[in-house]
C-alpha cells in the first residue's frame, strides 16, 4: 500500500457528501454523491446545484460507511474494505483481517499533527459479549493490522453506529453494560488510547443519534420523530460528562412542513443540515440549511441525481432513502 500527499488547499470550496440507500431487496446498494457546499447567506433563500456521482456499492449487514474524514471515506464489506478519495476518485483495498466473523465495525480517523490516517476495527467475541479485539491499520505505512491491547468494555448495538473525527480524536456511539446506557467512545488517533464520555439521558437507540461537530466541539443531534423540531446536545466538559441541551423549532417557510426531513449534521458555518428521509424519482432532491443563530432556513435543490441513477438502478416507481450526509468535504489530493 503506497500513498503520498500533495497538500490539500484550504482555499478551495468544500463539498457536501451524501449517500442514498436503495430500498429494493434485489439490489440493496448505496450511491455516493457530492455537491459544492452552498455558502451561508444568512437569510431565507433557495438555490440549486448539480451533484457529482461517484460510485455505488452493495449494501450488506456490517458494511462500513464512515464519515468523510479529512477528504477520505472508508467503505465496504469486511471482506473488501476500501478507502476512497472523492477528489481524485482513487481508492485502495485494505488488508483482510484473519477472522471468521463478518460482523466487524470499522472507523476511519485522522491525526492532523502527524498527517496519519488510521482505520480502527472492532471485532466482537460473540453476539452477546463485549468486544474481543480491536485492531488498527495506518494507511500508507502498514500492510497488516495491529492489535490494540487496552480498551474499555463496550459494544455496538447497531451495524451503523454514528461516528465522527474531530481534531485527531475519533468518536463513535456505543452501549455499556446494557442497552439502556449510551455513551461515546473516544479514540485518540495518535496515541491509540481510549476514553469514554457518557451521553445525556436520551430515550432513544444509539442509531437514532448523529454525532457532529458544532463550533469545533463534539455534539449530538437527536433526530427524533418530531417534524421541524430537534435537539442539539453540545459537550461542555468531557471529564464530568456534562452536556448542554438546545431545542430548536424550524420557522415556517412558504408553507413548508418539513414532514420527511431529519437533521444529519452541522456544517462549518454553524448551520444544521436537514435531508429528506425518503427520495422519490418524481420529486426533486433538496436539503435544508437551518441557521441556528439567525433562526433562518434556506433550501438547496440538488440536480443531476436522477440522470445518473437510470434504470435498472432507479426506476420511476422506486424510492431511496438518505443514509448519510457529511459536510465540509475538503479537496484532498492524496493519491491512494
Amino acid at each position: 500500500m503506497k500513498s503520498y500527499l500533495v497538500k490539500s488547499s484550504s482555499s478551495r470550496p468544500r463539498s457536501l457528501v451524501f449517500t442514498l440507500k436503495d430500498t429494493k431487496l434485489r439490489t440493496w446498494k448505496h450511491f455516493f454523491f457530492s455537491v459544492s457546499q452552498p455558502q451561508n447567506r444568512g437569510a431565507s433563500s433557495s438555490s440549486s446545484f448539480v451533484a457529482t456521482y461517484h460510485m455505488n456499492c452493495h449494501s450488506q449487514p456490517y458494511t462500513t460507511y464512515s464519515a468523510s474524514v479529512h477528504g477520505l471515506i472508508c467503505h465496504g464489506h469486511p471482506s473488501k474494505l476500501m478507502v476512497y478519495n472523492p477528489s481524485t476518485r482513487g481508492s485502495i483495498t485494505l488488508p483482510r483481517i484473519d477472522s471468521e466473523r463478518v460482523d466487524m465495525h470499522h472507523f476511519l480517523g485522522y491525526d492532523p499533527v502527524s498527517g496519519d490516517y488510521k482505520v480502527l476495527c472492532f471485532t466482537p467475541d460473540d453476539a452477546f459479549a463485549f468486544g474481543q479485539s480491536f485492531r488498527v491499520l495506518t494507511l500508507g505505512k502498514e500492510n497488516s493490522w495491529r492489535i490494540v491491547q487496552d480498551y474499555p468494555l463496550h459494544f455496538l448495538d447497531h451495524p451503523y453506529s454514528p461516528d465522527i473525527c474531530i481534531d485527531g480524536v475519533l468518536y463513535y456511539g456505543v452501549c455499556l453494560d446494557n442497552e439502556e446506557t449510551h455513551a461515546v467512545m473516544c479514540f485518540d488517533v495518535r496515541s491509540e488510547k481510549f476514553d469514554l464520555i457518557k451521553l445525556p439521558d436520551i430515550t432513544s437507540r444509539i442509531s437514532c443519534l448523529r454525532l457532529t461537530s458544532y463550533e469545533g466541539t463534539l455534539a449530538v443531534l437527536f433526530t427524533g420523530d418530531s417534524r421541524g423540531r430537534f435537539n442539539l446536545w453540545v459537550l461542555k466538559d468531557a471529564v464530568k460528562h456534562e452536556w448542554s441541551k438546545n431545542e430548536y423549532v424550524l420557522p415556517p417557510s412558504d408553507g413548508e412542513t418539513y414532514d420527511h426531513f431529519r437533521p444529519f449534521c452541522v456544517a462549518n458555518g454553524g448551520e444544521v443540515v436537514l435531508a429528506p428521509l425518503f427520495v422519490f424519482c418524481k420529486e426533486p432532491y433538496s436539503v435544508i440549511y437551518y441557521n441556528i443563530k439567525k433562526n433562518a432556513v434556506r433550501r438547496v435543490y440538488i440536480e443531476g441525481i436522477f440522470t445518473e441513477l437510470k434504470e435498472p438502478l432507479w426506476d420511476k416507481d422506486s424510492y431511496h432513502c438518505t443514509f448519510s450526509v457529511f459536510p465540509a468535504q475538503i479537496d484532498n489530493l492524496m493519491f491512494l
